[in-house]
């Protein structure tokens, strides 16, 4: 019965291997599903894997966020930073942040559209 038990208690603990990072894009709403696809495509691409997603959309305003939750290594970090580096250069694209369980932060403010 108490290896039963002692089996039981290593079930009922979390085994994440993989740090978790948070990814927020926010942009005109228009282009929310356009830039959507195409970030899971380079997720993708990249070996990454989302296991949540969220989208808000604001009636007071023409922006809408995509934040995405990605298991992430560590040794693909760089790889997503330069994915978030890309993302904020688009037109559309008004923020970008990233952070982790790590306590890894980043954001960046997108370049401002020139007509």
């Amino acid at each position: 019965m108490r290896v039963f038990q002692t089996f039981q208690a290593f079930q009922s603990q979390p085994t994440r291997t993989l740090p978790v990072s948070r990814l927020t894009i926010v942009c005109l709403a228009d282009a929310l599903g356009a830039l959507r696809k195409q970030m899971f495509i380079d997720l993708t691409a990249l070996g990454l894997r989302a296991t949540h997603v969220s989208i808000t959309h604001w009636s007071d305003r023409d922006e809408a966020s995509a934040t995405v939750t990605l298991d992430c290594p560590l040794a693909s970090s760089a790889s997503l930073t330069s994915l978030v580096m890309r993302l904020s250069g688009e037109r559309s694209v008004r923020r970008v942040f990233w952070s982790d369980d790590s306590a890894r932060c980043a954001s960046t403010e997108a370049r401002p559209a020139h007509a």
